[in-house]
């Protein structure tokens, strides 16, 4: 029977400083990317209730907006009042529709243009919008998410890490 040699000194060294470095930067990795990637699935999110809405304005020929209810931390598909008896009734001036929400995460705050504005998109049934924006934050970085005014195509674009 032959008889295998067993590993050096140096060679069990080595091995076991090449795992730590990979593991360090492994961790390290995944450090930096979890707020990232909370970010960009926050922001896909948002962009699929702003085209659901989008798309209902065009589908039924008339407005829809999308609407955040700060005390429930949520956004809602809203539709404007139709006539004077309904504007009485509803506070701000539109109808709130449970078709499409969307709870914005704890972890992120949230600033508009006009931070006491509630409504916060309106599309139009020509597939056209309000043109305003509004900007995600979270844990240091940010993301803004507008839509433009002509073809109502919502767009995204990363803050960056403390918003810039």
């Amino acid at each position: 029977m032959s008889r295998r040699k067993p590993f050096t000194l140096v060679e069990v060294v080595v091995v076991i400083v090449i795992m730590v470095l990979t593991g360090a930067v492994a961790v390290s990795a995944m450090r930096t990317d979890s707020t990232s990637r909370l970010l960009r699935r926050t922001t896909a999110d948002f962009r699929s209730l702003c085209s659901r809405v989008r798309y209902k304005a065009m589908e039924m020929g008339e407005d829809r907006m999308v609407v955040y209810v700060p005390e429930e931390h949520m956004f809602y598909m809203a539709r404007p009042v139709a006539n004077q008896e309904e504007a009485m009734e509803y506070e701000y001036g539109f109808v709130l529709l449970n078709a499409a929400r969307w709870e914005l995460p704890e972890e992120f705050e949230l600033a508009t243009e006009n931070n006491d504005q509630i409504e916060v998109f309106r599309f139009y049934p020509d597939g056209g919008a309000s043109g305003t924006s509004l900007t995600l934050a979270c844990k240091g970085h940010s993301v803004t998410i507008g839509v433009a005014k002509l073809t109502g195509s919502i767009v995204s674009y990363d803050g960056g890490e403390n918003g810039q």
